[in-house]
Order: C-alpha cells, then sequence, then structure tokens
C-alpha cells in the first residue's frame, strides 16, 4: 500500500513539473502570435488621410547587416529584413551596391558584404531578394507601407546606372511602388513600398519616378554640434529634417536623439528622420555594442501617444523597440 502510494505521489509530482514547463511555453508561445500579429498591422489603426509624415515610423539602420562580414564592426541587426517588417519595422535603411555584372544590387556596408545566413559562402543578399520579401509582407499586409531608403554605398558606381537599375526593379512590378517625389498620404500607399532615394536624379526621370528626394550632408562630425538635426529639400514645397550625428561619443549621442524626440519637427510637409545608431570614435567600431548602451537608454524613455516623432531608427532592433515608437500614434 505504502508502495502504491509513493508512486501516486511520484506521478502526481512529475505531472505537476511538466505543467508547470508546458503551459508557460503554450502561453508564450500564443502571445507572441497575438502580438506578431499586432506588429504586422500596426498601420491598420491609422486613418488613411494621414500623411506619412506625421506617422511615428520605426526604422532600422543598415537593415541588411545581420549576417556581415566582418559582423563585430559591420553588424548593426539581429534579424533578417523580413523578420523586421513582421516585428512592425516600416523604414528600410538600404546601402546597395553594384554587383560584378553591373547588372544588379548587392547589400553592402563599408563594402562589406550583407549575407543570407551565417555560412562565409553563403549567397550575397541581392536586391531583388529583398523586394520579393517585402512585397510578400505587403500582400500577408495590405494595410501597411514600406519605406526603402536607398544609398549607393560605393562611392565609385555610377549614378546613373544605379538609378537605372533601381528603375528595372520596380518597372517589374510598377503597382506595388510609390515613387513620386511628393509626401503621401497613408491611404494612398497601402500595401506599396515608398521610394526614397539618396542619390541625385542622374537621368532626369523628374518628380513622377525619382521617389522622395532624401539626401542630406554626412554628419560624420565628432564635436557637437549646435543644432543636432539639419535641414534638406524633398522638392520646392517638402522638407526632411535629420539628425545622424554617427560619430559622436555614446552619452552625446543619446542628447542629440533626445533633442531630436522632444523637438520633432515633423509635420504635413515635413518628414524627420532621428538616428539612434552609432558607429562612434573607437578605433574598432562596434555597433551593437553601442546599440545595447543607447537602446537601453531609450527604454527609459517616456514617449507620449497621440504624437509624432518622425522616423526614429536603430540598430538592433526588435519588436519591443518597434511597438514604442509606433505605440505613440495610438
Amino acid at each position: 500500500m505504502n508502495r502504491r502510494i509513493k508512486k501516486i505521489i511520484s506521478l502526481i509530482t512529475v505531472l505537476a513539473l511538466v505543467t508547470t514547463i508546458l503551459i508557460p511555453v503554450t502561453l508564450n508561445a500564443e502571445e507572441k502570435g497575438l502580438k506578431q500579429t499586432h506588429d504586422s498591422d500596426w498601420m491598420s489603426l491609422i486613418p488613411d488621410k494621414t500623411p506619412l509624415s506625421t506617422i511615428s515610423i520605426p526604422g532600422t539602420h543598415d537593415s541588411a547587416t545581420f549576417h556581415s562580414t566582418l559582423g563585430y564592426c559591420t553588424s548593426c541587426q539581429d534579424k533578417s529584413m523580413y523578420d523586421q517588417m513582421l516585428d512592425g519595422f516600416r523604414y528600410i535603411d538600404a546601402r546597395l551596391e553594384l554587383n560584378e555584372n553591373k547588372d544588379g544590387f548587392i547589400f553592402t556596408h563599408g563594402g562589406f558584404k550583407c549575407k543570407e545566413s551565417w555560412w562565409p559562402w553563403s549567397d550575397n543578399i541581392t536586391f531583388h531578394s529583398f523586394c520579393e520579401d517585402a512585397y510578400k509582407f505587403l500582400q500577408q499586409n495590405p494595410t501597411e507601407t514600406i519605406i526603402v531608403a536607398i544609398k549607393a554605398e560605393n562611392s565609385n558606381d555610377d549614378v546613373a546606372t544605379v538609378e537605372k537599375l533601381v528603375l528595372d526593379e520596380i518597372d517589374k512590378n510598377p503597382d506595388k511602388w510609390y515613387t513620386k517625389n511628393e509626401i503621401p498620404n497613408l491611404g494612398d500607399v497601402r500595401g506599396k513600398i515608398v521610394l526614397a532615394t539618396r542619390y541625385d536624379d542622374a537621368l532626369n526621370v523628374g518628380d513622377e519616378k525619382s521617389g522622395l528626394h532624401f539626401c542630406w550632408e554626412e554628419q560624420n562630425n565628432k564635436e557637437k554640434a549646435e543644432l543636432p538635426y539639419a535641414l534638406s529639400t524633398i522638392n520646392s514645397t517638402q522638407n526632411l529634417w535629420v539628425q545622424d550625428r554617427f560619430k559622436y561619443k555614446v552619452n552625446d549621442k543619446f542628447e542629440a536623439f533626445e533633442d531630436s524626440l522632444d523637438n520633432c519637427l515633423a509635420g504635413d510637409n515635413t518628414f524627420f528622420i532621428n538616428f539612434l545608431s552609432l558607429s562612434g570614435q573607437n578605433l574598432v567600431p562596434h555597433p551593437k555594442g553601442n546599440a545595447d548602451t543607447l537602446n537601453a537608454m531609450f527604454e527609459k524613455k517616456e514617449l507620449s501617444p497621440n504624437t509624432c516623432y518622425g522616423v526614429v531608427v536603430v540598430d538592433r532592433g526588435n519588436s519591443e523597440l518597434a511597438e514604442k515608437i509606433y505605440n505613440t500614434n495610438l
């Protein structure tokens, strides 16, 4: 009898342990699934008539660098661009370089190639493969839009060739792109990629096809500027403010970032892009190390609801950071 009681007690104990372990796992999985769905369609909560520039938009810096060569110095993200979109990020920082055949693009960071996986001999990430992922995401989440800011990362690449190849890629699926150099309302670009270009219109294709003109002078100064953000023009009536002091010390960088949050000048005719990313002043840069510090500081910063903070661009982007930013729209 005693043995039977002991066996029953042992069985109950085992079942209790299994239940304790499995139930939280199940709940976390369910919570994660619900949260992912929310992250994937948060723009559905914003009215169609809202100018895109008046929405707080989470973005990632050097978005393709999850697996980049010499990763300690060049990797800025912990997830693929597709997963970033699932996490709620709607601004992709695309640094493109002409491939060896000069007939397409690969993603790079300062000349270091961005790879499909950690394996050193894995394929380079191409602009075409990114576009396919973006189309897939937008087909599954038609209430959303993705701003893709394209920079010609290799200064030796011919700008006219860069522009032509970007337009060639767009022409394969023109209905999936917004290419005007005019700030749209959200309703006009749901289910589409918004082209933003950080290069000149070398082909003179004009404001219908050249994309939002997101060009600014590089902010590579190490000493603090009196005003941390700088003004440039999108077109004759619309403007762009940018804070991207990527060579500052950590505390100076957060001060510039916080100043830009507190005094954000975004409006119906003005975009404001505020970078939290930092290369820093060390001989060997470590963007993710800086991100750990800066993101922790940002997490403590209180943001107000129903307030536009512009496009907020981070390293090591995750769903928690994205949610912190886009929730300010609600």
